[in-house]
């Protein structure tokens, strides 16, 4: 096994919370990315995630969005954080210090504090790896156990481009030969579409939302999944409404691999009912510089996880090994 633990594993490791407390509302989920506790009148979540295998000039950024945007999906507002970070012996200490200050820049971006962390150089470690916890608070925490049947699932972002990105740093030659050196370095420069946060904010504000899912490692196969368990209900989606990137559709015919299953992370699926004006809210949010797809809808059945490709009606996959652990090995 390789890469985020799968389904199955998910499902028995979440069973082992200690004693859970009376204030928890979400407690840990095989599908869901954060857990809560309800406090005096406010929901705190709570969310936390490893950044390694990235390039080590992002790993800061990372480190600080990947928790951010699964605390941001949950409607919360990001608040306070930890961070650990974990250096093999020998390493530049000026690295960790990069790696400290722009945490730090993200936090203060974003209004965070930071409360508390660690850091030590150690022999087991063979990389940097930084593991933070965001904690953030919400009125109404917003979860995919609101959503209703019949509800539009509206895609914010650019699915696949995680990977891009990786490719990008680590396989460049891959895009160049068919694009050029400009598209490796466009890619290269777009860590900013890769956190939810924003995108999560920009939902919560502008229209009701029933549930929302960010992006990250098994790109959309994993998002559709995990949404469709965590709420109870099937989907019903258009292959051809999913923008994908035109280097993604190239690169998945040459590799040989799902697009739908490529690193996304930065896009958010959310559940918008059916009265919402989506038209308007679609403006909107494009109007802050995200792309906006309606790639489908929720039905009752929750087996039920069809894909629409031409004019065939097909099972949705229920899991595809994500493309970027191959950049990776």
């Amino acid at each position: 096994m390789r890469g985020k633990a799968r389904k199955e594993v998910l499902k028995e490791i979440t069973k082992l919370v200690g004693r859970l407390g009376k204030s928890i509302t979400i407690p840990p989920h095989p599908s869901i990315d954060a857990g809560a506790e309800r406090l005096l009148g406010l929901t705190r979540i709570y969310a936390c995630d490893p950044a390694l295998g990235v390039p080590l000039e992002d790993l800061g950024f990372f480190s600080f969005h990947f928790s951010a945007s699964d605390v941001a999906v949950l409607g919360a507002e990001p608040k306070m954080m930890t961070s650990t970070i974990l250096l093999p012996e020998g390493a530049d200490v000026e690295l960790a210090l990069r790696i400290a200050r722009d945490i730090d820049y993200e936090a203060y971006r974003y209004g965070v504090s930071i409360v508390t962390g660690h850091i030590g150089w150690y022999k087991a470690v063979k990389e940097p790896v930084v593991v933070t916890t965001v904690i953030g608070e919400a009125r109404n925490p917003i979860t995919p156990t609101m959503a209703r049947s019949g509800d539009i699932l509206l895609l914010v972002g650019i699915p696949g481009a995680e990977f891009l990105y990786g490719v990008a740093h680590f396989k460049p030659d891959l895009i160049e030969r068919i694009f050029g050196p400009h598209t490796v370095r466009r890619w290269k420069k777009t860590r900013w579409m890769l956190t939810a946060v924003d995108k999560a904010r920009d939902l919560a504000m502008f229209t009701k939302v029933n549930g929302m899912k960010d992006g990250a490692e098994g790109g959309l196969i994993r998002m559709l999944n995990d949404f469709a368990d965590a709420s109870s209900l099937g989907f019903k989606i258009w292959r051809e409404r999913i923008l994908f990137p035109p280097e993604i559709l190239r690169l998945s015919g040459s590799l040989g691999f799902n697009p739908l299953a490529a690193s996304s992370s930065g896009t958010v699926l959310a559940a918008i009912p059916k009265s919402a004006p989506l038209g308007f809210l679609r403006e909107l949010i494009e109007s802050h510089g995200f792309v906006t797809s309606i790639i489908g809808e929720l039905v009752s059945d929750p087996e039920s996880r069809k894909i629409v490709e031409g004019d065939s009606l097909r099972e949705f996959p229920e899991d595809a090994e994500d493309p970027y652990v191959l950049l990776l090995e």
